[in-house]
């Protein structure tokens, strides 16, 4: 049973993760978007100091080192909203 939930957590597409944004709440929306942005930042190459400067500042003002602690607050939140707990998690994997 869990295997199975897993596996239709896996298969949430980038469409079906847009979809279920655009109902979520606030909070959701913007933890969402925070992961895709802090990935995005992520896999930038810093090639130099000013780059490597523009990947940092950006990460702070996501707050990019806490969107695990801010994932777990809404998941206690929203833990009777299996919707909005598939959209973290497909976030989260994706992102």
């Amino acid at each position: 049973m869990i295997l199975l939930a897993w596996m239709a957590l896996a298969a949430m597409s980038d469409a079906q993760i847009a979809t279920a944004r655009k109902s979520a709440p606030a909070d959701v929306r913007a933890v969402v978007d925070r992961w895709e942005m802090c990935n995005h930042w992520g896999g930038e190459e810093p090639y130099d100091k000013a780059r490597a400067r523009q990947i940092e500042q950006a990460s702070a003002k996501l707050r990019c080192d806490r969107l695990d602690h801010d994932e777990a607050v809404l998941r206690r939140r929203y833990a009777h909203k299996p919707a909005i707990l598939r959209l973290l998690t497909a976030a989260h994997d994706i992102y």
